[in-house]
């Protein structure tokens, strides 16, 4: 992702920046990022929120764009626009998977629980299809989060999300 300084954009899109305070944009898959004070906003039609946003929101920003879903790198733009959107972890790699199969203390949080034998025997590498994109992520709902499949449809550009292990959960601790 290329992050801009608001200068270099058009005079529209700048003044639009400037009324939310970001110093920063991008645009991933066609939808417009800005950062304010180190937080993601989502731009939604002539307005930006901040994140997280939830999948239809995320939706109606991408059938919004017009930037082509076909490529690698968009595949790559996609996943990191559901991360930075909706607060999901994107597993890529099957290192990714098994970090979520494990308790891992972190400094500021500690995730724990595991993923059920569903989400182990349904999880794939992310791919592109003929129709779209499958991949799998974490995705936080209120008391924890879901392992889900992630589908996006190129030709609707729209994102499905099938929940298949509800199993594992993620607890903020203050640890100072």
């Amino acid at each position: 992702m290329s992050e801009r300084d608001i200068q270099e954009a058009e005079p529209t899109l700048r003044t639009r920046l400037e009324e939310i305070g970001a110093k920063r944009w991008a645009e991933l898959a066609g939808v417009l990022l800005a950062w304010v004070r180190w937080e993601v906003w989502l731009a939604l039609g002539e307005r930006f929120v901040p994140a997280p946003r939830s999948i239809d929101e995320l939706n109606e920003a991408l059938r919004e764009s017009r930037a082509e879903l076909e490529s690698e790198a968009s595949f790559q733009e996609v996943m990191e626009l559901v991360e930075l959107v909706t607060g999901a972890k994107v597993t890529r790699t099957e290192e990714d998977l098994h970090y979520l199969t494990l308790d891992q203390p972190g400094p500021e949080v500690i995730r724990s629980g595991t993923i059920g034998t569903r989400g182990l025997a349904a999880w794939e590498a992310p791919r592109r299809e003929p129709r779209g994109m499958v991949f799998y992520a974490n995705l936080p709902r209120e008391s924890g989060a879901d392992f889900v499949r992630f589908q996006v449809d190129r030709a609707t550009r729209s994102i499905s999300v099938e929940v298949i292990d509800d199993g594992w959960f993620e607890v903020a601790a203050c640890l100072g």
